[in-house]
């Protein structure tokens, strides 16, 4: 640990619970392959007070996404995949109606045609098998690669389904094989087990606190907490912490997001590398339309990964990261974790309190500067 980065986050952190309307946080940093921040701060469940400790574990919604595009790389890398290959080679029942062109770059790039899912059942939202068989009877909103929109959930079905399809094993059971067992990462799932220990440990998300008015930043209106309320209300339901959601339902520490994408590096982390160079490269180019659309809140997607020197549409702070080569994901509320090349550095960020777009990304802001003022990186954005 970096006495001096540890401690600057830390401060960032209670800072954002003081001015930022946050509740509880996390922070976890790999730099040249050594974990220098690990640090945690505020209350895990406000009804409780029970407090946030480095193994609290947080619901970090899309943030997820990044872990399963590593999980698909990972299966190209080893030709089990191809990235234009259609998803009906291992999913015949997919290509009904119109999705028989759909591949696996187009479900990676947000540009499958699937943006949501249509007539599902509230019930059915943390079942991957359930959300396969509505988009196996999907018909798509524009053909392959044609436009570009964000896939909220239905990417990680796309996806999901694919790689189990191909593989004969549950999603969950490859996250371990292919992420979490390699990368020796504890406290990572999709679909946590039904232990009372570890529900136990799940900090209870809620709407954010409103910010100081100093920040000069205008509180949630009614619509936003309502929104919000009811998300948060139902992800702290057992069926949806347990369920298999790959787009949006992993649970896990800072710790082990960071880990992740630590583990990314060219020389590897502890004698494991996930991806190799050639992999990165392939998912850090960004992807656009056909007809020219981007994904609006992060202005540069490749493969799966948000990519650095975006600009937050909402919030206007500089996302992933200021650095291009910079790749990770953001999770709803605020959530974030990254990786990037040039500064040998992984960052992730774990929160339970929920803001909107336009409020969500403000405390990472402050976390990554923090971070690289006690490492003396220089942000550039």
């Amino acid at each position: 640990m970096k006495p001096n980065a540890n401690a600057a986050v830390h401060a960032a952190l209670e800072q954002a619970i003081a001015t930022l309307g946050e509740t509880g946080l996390q922070v976890a940093a790999y730099h040249r392959g050594h974990l220098v921040v690990d640090t945690w701060a505020g209350i895990a469940d406000p009804d409780t007070g029970r407090a946030v400790d480095g193994d609290t574990l947080f619901t970090v919604f899309s943030m997820s996404k990044g872990v399963t595009a590593t999980i698909a790389h990972r299966l190209v890398e080893r030709g089990v995949l191809a990235y234009d290959e259609p998803l009906a080679t291992w999913w015949p029942a997919f290509a009904a109606h119109g999705k028989g062109g759909i591949t696996v770059r187009h479900a990676l790039s947000h540009r499958a045609g699937l943006p949501g899912f249509k007539g599902l059942a509230f019930a059915d939202q943390p079942s991957l098998a359930a959300t396969g068989r509505n988009l196996e009877e999907a018909t798509p909103d524009w053909a392959p690669g044609a436009s570009m929109a964000y896939h909220g959930m239905t990417f990680g079905t796309l996806l999901g389904r694919t790689i189990e399809e191909a593989t004969g094993k549950p999603f969950a059971q490859l996250l371990h094989e292919e992420v979490t067992g390699p990368a020796r990462i504890d406290d990572l799932w999709c679909g946590i087990p039904a232990d009372p220990s570890i529900h136990a440990r799940v900090a209870t998300l809620h709407p954010g606190n409103a910010p100081d008015p100093s920040t000069g930043l205008r509180p949630m209106d009614d619509a936003e907490r309502a929104n919000l309320t009811e998300t948060s209300a139902r992800r702290n339901r057992p069926e949806f912490r347990e369920g298999c959601m790959p787009a949006g339902g992993m649970i896990g520490t800072a710790r082990a997001f960071a880990r992740h994408y630590a583990s990314m590096r060219p020389d590897g982390l502890d004698g494991t590398r996930l991806l190799n160079p050639e992999s990165i490269a392939q998912a850090s180019v960004a992807y656009f339309g056909d007809d020219g659309k981007h994904i609006a809140w992060t202005n540069r997607m490749g493969l799966g990964y948000a990519l650095g020197a975006g600009t937050h549409q909402d919030c206007g702070v500089t996302i992933v990261a200021p650095w291009a080569d910079a790749f990770g994901h953001t999770g709803l509320g605020g959530s974030l974790a990254m990786y990037c090349p040039s500064q040998d550095l992984a960052v992730a960020m774990t929160k339970n309190a929920l803001h909107p777009g336009r409020l969500e990304c403000f405390t990472w802001d402050r976390a990554l500067r923090a971070v690289c003022d006690g490492l003396g990186i220089a942000y550039e954005a």
